[in-house]
């Protein structure tokens, strides 16, 4: 008797959630992550990951991983990073939602590389995004419509760094990257709270680290440390801003 319990146990485990509680789920583990309860989120998003739909469990799993091991502690691993970002990197992508995550993958990893100052790699990561990036952006209509909008997020980060990378003498640098900027500062205000919590957060990095507009920085981590009370870096990113900003 017992085993067949467990044997409905997992075939249940097997059933898609209905869309509303596929959405809570998603949400409990990335609110978990962003105030910064990283094992709780990581048992939540590993025991559920049967019936996480494949690419959200990709964001999760990526952006919980860097933030518990590169953006969001004081004592960074970088190995455990990297070696989350390899478990994306397959060798062969046939289908259209495998080639998804790894452009997924390949955004974080060009953020990760730019951040440790390692530019050749990035330029080489960028190559690979732009790629991918050029194959699949006709074809994002066949993710779901929350799905879209966090494709158009990573499409918006990939394309302002890749004009941020662009050698400075190239024509229409500079209004490539605002377009990109506009587009995430758009997204901030996504129904979807994991889409406009990642653009915020993706927005205000740029405003403080890269656009060095330090005001509009602040107001996108205050909007972040109020909805995260107990995430402290969004609370330093912010006091950044504003010590930056009165210098």
């Amino acid at each position: 008797m017992a085993k067949s319990f467990f044997t409905s146990l997992f075939l249940l485990l097997l059933i898609p959630l209905h869309p509303k509680a596929q959405d809570d789920l998603n949400n409990r583990i990335f609110r978990l992550t962003y105030n910064q309860h990283y094992d709780s989120a990581t048992v939540l998003l590993t025991s559920n990951q049967p019936i996480i739909d494949a690419y959200y469990y990709a964001v999760l799993d990526i952006d919980l991983s860097y933030w518990k091991n590169v953006t969001g502690t004081d004592t960074p691993n970088y190995p455990a990073f990297e070696q989350t970002l390899t478990k994306y990197n397959l060798r062969s992508v046939e289908t259209f939602d495998q080639k998804a995550i790894q452009l997924i993958m390949l955004s974080y990893q060009l953020r990760y590389q730019l951040k440790r100052y390692r530019v050749f790699d990035a330029i080489l990561t960028r190559k690979k995004t732009l790629i991918l990036f050029n194959e699949l952006k006709d074809r994002s209509t066949l993710l779901t419509s929350d799905q879209q909008e966090l494709f158009r997020l990573y499409s918006a980060l990939i394309l302002y760094f890749d004009n941020y990378l662009k050698p400075f003498f190239i024509a229409n640098k500079k209004e490539n990257r605002i377009a990109a900027l506009t587009e995430m500062e758009k997204l901030t205000h996504s129904e979807n709270n994991i889409t406009a919590t990642l653009s915020t957060y993706f927005v205000g990095k740029i405003y403080l680290d890269y656009e060095k507009e330090f005001r509009k920085g602040a107001q996108h981590f205050q909007t972040l440390s109020a909805d995260y009370p107990a995430n402290n870096r969004f609370k330093k990113l912010y006091e950044d801003c504003l010590s930056k900003a009165a210098n």
